[in-house]
Parts: structure tokens; C-alpha cells; sequence
């Protein structure tokens, strides 16, 4: 089994690319594979969107702004996804297009547009939306996403149970996103090659030890 933990921008740009190409990539796996995509927010995502926008960095009014949106953003994303993950990832790559690639202003009348358009539960998602479960649950993937030391978006750690590793590989950007699907392979002779060319030794690798695995950082 191989279990892929993707860290995204809800409203980015560069993170929507990541996601098309990686679903893409995907698709064409025989295996069984564990997608979960979580929602990142600090100052290098808020610090991106602002490059992005054109935004003056030092100007702390559009700093809190774009870090409100972002997590506005996520915490829409995290009510989308108690109606299951194939809505949650059409409404993610809707809103991502629309705020990110369009540069459509974020409101939550778009918000509610776009699920609107993911066939889901209207209603259900705004209660759930004002719920406190909702901001649990992000808090949750920004302690995951603290333990296994992601700093940026679009970032990913792969396990490949199948290749009998202990370890994760920790892919950051979107170039690096590229190599999973060679790490979705289970022969070890493509790992061995995979790991000469990116001239990993284990002594560089770092642990992890509240989640008792070690990651590779690529």
C-alpha cells in the first residue's frame, strides 16, 4: 500500500497545478493508494499568495488579509470534506482555480457557489461550516503537518509500504512533486536507482519521533 500525504494553499495557484498533474499521475496507478490532502497555512503560503497578487510583503493590513482568507479557505475545504472525498477535491480544485488562477476575490458567496456546484449537501455544509469540529480538524493537519516538517506548499510525504522502507520521503515544491510516481513503484531496483540520483544517504535522514517514522527529505 502507499499512503501520499499532499500539504496545499487552499487558494493557490501553484498548488492547483500540483494537485491536476498529481490526480493525473495517479489515475494510471494499479496499486492501492491513500490520497490525503491537507491544508497548510504559514508564513511562507501567506508570504507565496502575496507574491503572487503583486502584494507588498511588508504591508501588514494585505498580510492579514491574505492570512485570513487562507484560512477561511481551509476551514471550507475541512467542512467539504465531511461529505466524502470526492466532493472535498472538486470543491478544493474549483475554489483554487477560481481564487488562485482566475484571482477572483475570496467571499463566501463564491464559497458557497462553488460547493453549490459539487452536488453536495448545501445546507449541511454551511452548519457544519460554523462548527468548532471544523477548526479541530485543521488545527489536527497543521500538528501533522508540523511533526512531519513541511515548511511550504506544495509539499508531500510518500510512504511506499510495499518496498519494505520505515521511512517517508518528504518532496517539497512542485518540481520534486514530479518523482512520486516513481516512488509509487515497488521493485527495489528502482528504488535503489531512484535513491543513487538523488544521493540520499541514511545518515542524512531525520526522525521523527512523535510519529515513529523517519522521512527523506528530497
Amino acid at each position: 500500500m502507499i499512503e501520499i500525504y499532499l500539504f496545499v494553499n487552499p487558494i493557490g495557484p501553484i498548488c492547483y497545478q500540483s494537485e491536476l498533474t498529481l490526480l493525473d499521475a495517479l489515475s494510471d496507478q494499479r496499486k492501492k493508494i491513500q490520497l490525503h490532502i491537507l491544508p497548510i497555512m504559514n508564513l511562507h503560503t501567506v508570504g507565496i499568495s502575496m507574491d503572487y497578487l503583486s502584494m507588498d510583503r511588508s504591508d501588514l493590513g494585505l498580510r492579514n488579509q491574505q492570512t485570513s482568507q487562507i484560512y477561511e479557505a481551509s476551514l471550507d475545504y475541512k467542512a467539504a470534506q465531511l461529505q466524502g472525498r470526492k466532493i472535498a477535491r472538486d470543491f478544493l480544485l474549483k475554489l483554487q482555480c477560481q481564487v488562485g488562477v482566475n484571482k477572483e476575490p475570496y467571499s463566501f458567496e463564491l464559497v458557497k457557489q462553488i460547493f453549490a456546484e459539487t452536488n453536495g449537501d448545501l445546507d449541511m455544509f454551511l452548519e457544519d461550516r460554523k462548527s468548532d469540529l471544523i477548526k479541530q480538524n485543521f488545527a489536527s493537519d497543521q500538528s501533522v503537518a508540523r511533526e512531519m516538517g513541511i515548511t511550504m506548499s506544495p509539499s508531500a510525504v510518500v510512504y511506499n509500504f510495499g518496498c519494505e522502507r520505515d521511512y517517508g520521503v518528504l518532496l517539497e515544491g512542485m518540481e520534486a512533486l514530479r518523482s512520486i510516481p516513481h516512488l509509487c513503484r515497488t521493485d527495489q531496483e528502482n528504488y535503489r536507482l531512484f535513491y543513487q540520483k538523488k544521493d540520499i544517504r541514511d545518515a542524512d535522514v531525520p526522525r521523527i519521533d512523535s510519529l515513529n517514522r523517519r522521512l527523506v527529505l528530497l
